[in-house]
């Protein structure tokens, strides 16, 4: 037993709300709509946090809440990035719950463990962990779960610590090799798992005739085959899908009221068997390791994978260069927890893992086309720091803004302080979203966009990826004023948080 048993196998994802702005009434009734479509239909399980869909996701809920009496399992977040403190959890859960205009919530998930070492950090006393127990003792919450990108090592050491009564984790037909030991570890544990990006973040969707083998009799579209995969593991219970149209709710729902329900044994032995025939795929069987220059050759050769799937645009990119650079980095970030320490690739040119390998594939070329992308992409630690380096170290500013004011802003603060030491400039940072003024985060509160011309600011920095000519383009004439208006990302980046 787990304390998701009870609950509906769909779960309602709050991060992919078509809203354009604040003033975007029309767009956050339809959503709000939506999710009480969503609740009607028995899916209690709500998936929230507040930088989700531009940071409206609260909003949509509490205006969903008002239309509807059905059960929700509404699950808050806090984490390590800005509540740091046992009394910072309780002010987070406090403003969540306001926002979405509730007093209690089933499940506080201490959100996006990045590794066993931040584990430990949130475990501390008085820190983060200590908070989410306060909460739960004051009745504020019921179950104390958490969610990881972390090595599926290490979530399976967090799983296996007690420390939760269930998990967040990714998990997809792309990635169900890899995550084998994590539902093992949740099986032995008796923790819940929820499945988060259930669709391989949107490419089986957008590739449903690639993946058309995922199809087995009863299954109606690859999407809900897809479902029906990811809950065939008895470790899941949950597959949390971002919906946009109603359509999409019903499609996702028919997964799991419909027939055409086979043997799960019978489900995974074909999807492997698909993959496994798909020409240049790595299967992941590990023979080709130990490499005598120590890259983590599964890693990448899985990774890369995701480069064979057809997608459409995404991040608000469509170059599709880009855009398989976004899909091997991302997975070489959330899945393997790699990032290089710089661009050069390490191969021996050995071949040693070649002659092992079972499906022939010529690996020692796909890891120089591989590091061809990590330079072109500046996804490196390298590349990073001279990025922050060439922006804002050494300057010799006084005041800098960073907009927007949410976390992946914290993120490039953290960053930047790792790098270079505390900033030597004050910090402003700023938001159109009426929901974060007056907010802190990273130790810094949020400003409207308007009072940019009025802090005495030296530059304002775009710290964000998907939104970031819109941004620049909305700010742009500060110039005119004499503030330096900088861009973190260039053209053939990829994201710094996924």
């Amino acid at each position: 037993m787990t304390i998701f048993d009870d609950i509906f196998p769909l779960g309602i994802g709050t991060n992919r709300f078509l809203v354009k702005d604040a003033h975007d009434e029309a767009g956050l009734e339809r959503a709000a709509a939506l999710v009480a479509a969503a609740l009607d239909a028995g899916c209690s399980y709500i998936d929230v946090a507040s930088s989700y869909s531009k940071g409206f996701a609260g909003e949509i809920c509490r205006r969903a809440f008002r239309l509807t009496d059905a059960k929700k399992d509404v699950a808050v977040k806090v984490t390590f990035l800005s509540d740091v403190t046992a009394d910072s959890v309780l002010r987070r859960v406090e403003s969540e719950f306001e926002k979405l205009g509730i007093g209690h919530a089933t499940f506080l998930v201490v959100w996006n463990i990045a590794s066993l070492a931040q584990f430990e950090g949130i475990m501390a006393g008085g820190a983060l962990y200590e908070g989410a127990v306060r909460a739960k003792e004051r009745g504020l919450i019921d179950h104390i779960c958490f969610s990881s990108h972390a090595r599926p090592e290490e979530i399976g050491q967090i799983i296996e610590s007690g420390a939760f009564e269930g998990g967040t984790i990714a998990f997809s037909p792309l990635n169900s090799v890899l995550m084998g030991p994590v539902l093992d570890a949740a099986q032995r544990c008796g923790v819940g798992l929820a499945a988060m990006n259930p669709l391989g973040g949107g490419v089986i969707p957008q590739s449903q005739d690639y993946f058309s083998f995922l199809r087995c009799q009863g299954d109606d579209s690859t999407v809900t085959a897809a479902l029906r995969y990811v809950c065939a593991h008895p470790a899941v219970q949950i597959a949390l899908s971002g919906m946009n149209d109603l359509g999409q709710l019903k499609q996702n729902l028919s997964a799991f009221t419909d027939g055409g329900q086979i043997p799960a044994e019978q489900r995974m032995e074909r999807v492997k068997a698909g993959f496994s025939a798909l020409e240049g795929y790595c299967t992941g069987c590990g023979y080709c390791i130990p490499c005598p220059a120590g890259i983590n050759i599964p890693a990448f050769m899985q990774s890369r994978n995701s480069t064979l799937f057809p997608v459409g645009p995404m991040y608000n990119r469509s170059d599709p260069e880009v855009l398989r650079s976004i899909q091997l980095f991302r997975k070489l970030q959330l899945d393997f927890s790699i990032l290089p320490e710089d661009r050069r690739c390490r191969c021996l040119d050995c071949g040693a893992c070649e002659k092992k390998c079972t499906q022939r594939l010529p690996i020692r070329n796909y890891l120089k086309e591989i590091f061809s992308r990590v330079d072109e992409a500046a996804f490196s630690v390298e590349a990073r720091r001279n990025r922050l380096d060439g922006l804002l170290n050494g300057k010799g500013y006084r005041r800098v803004g960073l907009y927007p004011g949410g976390l992946y802003t914290a993120k490039i603060l953290e960053l930047y302080t790792g790098f270079f030491g505390p900033p030597p400039f004050q910090v402003f940072l700023f938001d159109s979203n009426p929901n974060s003024w007056g907010t802190v985060v990273a130790g810094h509160t949020v400003h409207p966009p308007e009072e940019i011309g009025r802090l005495g600011l030296d530059a304002v920095m775009v710290a964000n990826f998907n939104y970031l000519d819109e941004i620049y383009r909305s700010i742009s004439a500060y110039e005119g004023q004499g503030i330096e208006i900088l861009k973190l990302h260039e053209p053939h980046d990829v994201p710094w948080v996924f």
